[in-house]
């Protein structure tokens, strides 16, 4: 069934970020209260967690004792003992993917078209005197200008899938990242890995060549980038990005330490010269107290050595 355009503001602020408690809660407001405990048990616990996923209802087809409770809301038993999920909650689960979809495609969008806000824009009537003059050098200025606001729709398409990678791998490694082994650091594209992502026009699957040398697939899953492939890579002992990183964030913390104990000693070193200055001051200014005194000294004997002399 065609995606329809759905009125998308029905969701709350920031929707396409929420997790665990907060997810949930949105799931029940807009689906169900059933459909959230349902998407609860498989562990799906945020929007793009969700959005990932291929069939919400494939796991009732497994005999367990966990899911019979729900499985007799969501399910019809036939009388050959087969279970036939309810329409109702397949349609809760859709509009709910549709709405989710389409809001994370506006944002994409959003974010493609700020860098361009910046940009002076030229206006129709400018563009059109650029092409009707005959001049070259104006002609090849209207045709740059043409090129830089018109960008092509596969171009534009690229980019917003390149955004969406980059955002949800990340977002990953925030939240899951620390079972894992992996610290919650941004990983760098180029640095840590590249990605690789042809325009729509071609049947080549998107993929990421990571740091340590491999190269992982990924897969499309309803017409999104699945990350599954790299997260198993990620978690993978062969994977040493997650070395990487500790080495690294290590490294800052001694190169602090060391920054710590040099301005310590500095402060140290700087102390004792400012007690050596005061006591050689100190000692200088005891020493013509002292010459003063012996002065007095000789004073005073000569002066009683005249009296004595007086007298005889």
């Amino acid at each position: 069934m065609p995606l329809q355009a759905l009125d998308t503001s029905i969701l709350p602020p920031g929707a396409l970020s929420f997790y665990d408690d907060n997810f949930y809660n949105l799931v029940k407001n807009i689906a169900g209260t059933t459909e959230a405990k349902l998407l609860e048990i498989q562990g799906i616990r945020s929007v793009y967690s969700f959005l990932h996923t291929d069939d919400i209802f494939e796991i009732l087809t497994i005999q367990c004792s966990a899911l019979n409770d729900i499985k007799a809301i969501v399910c019809l038993e036939a009388d050959d003992k087969t279970f036939i999920i309810k329409p109702g909650y397949r349609g809760n689960i859709r509009y709910l993917y549709q709405l989710l979809h389409q809001k994370h495609e506006e944002y994409l969008k959003e974010i493609s078209s700020k860098p361009k806000r910046n940009k002076p824009s030229m206006s129709q009537q400018n563009a059109n005197n650029f092409v009707d003059n005959s001049q070259h050098s104006i002609q090849s200025s209207s045709t740059s200008s043409r090129q830089n606001h018109a960008t092509p729709s596969n171009n534009s398409s690229t980019t917003n899938r390149h955004d969406f990678v980059i955002h949800t791998l990340n977002e990953w490694i925030n939240k899951q990242g620390i079972k894992y082994g992996i610290q919650k650091v941004k990983l760098i594209e180029n640095e840590d890995f590249r990605l690789f992502i042809n325009d729509d026009e071609t049947d080549t699957l998107p993929s990421i060549s990571c740091s340590c040398g491999i190269k992982v697939q990924l897969g499309i899953i309803r017409g999104s980038i699945s990350l599954s492939n790299y997260y198993k890579h990620l978690k993978s002992k062969s994977c040493i990005i997650k070395k990487k990183i500790s080495k690294h964030i290590n490294g800052e913390s001694s190169k602090i330490i060391d920054d710590e104990s040099s301005d310590a000693e500095t402060s140290q070193n700087n102390s004792n010269s400012k007690d050596i200055q005061c006591l050689t001051s100190v000692s200088s200014m005891n020493e013509p107290a002292t010459i003063s005194k012996s002065n007095k000294r000789t004073t005073d004997q000569d002066n009683n050595s005249l009296s004595k002399k007086k007298r005889i």
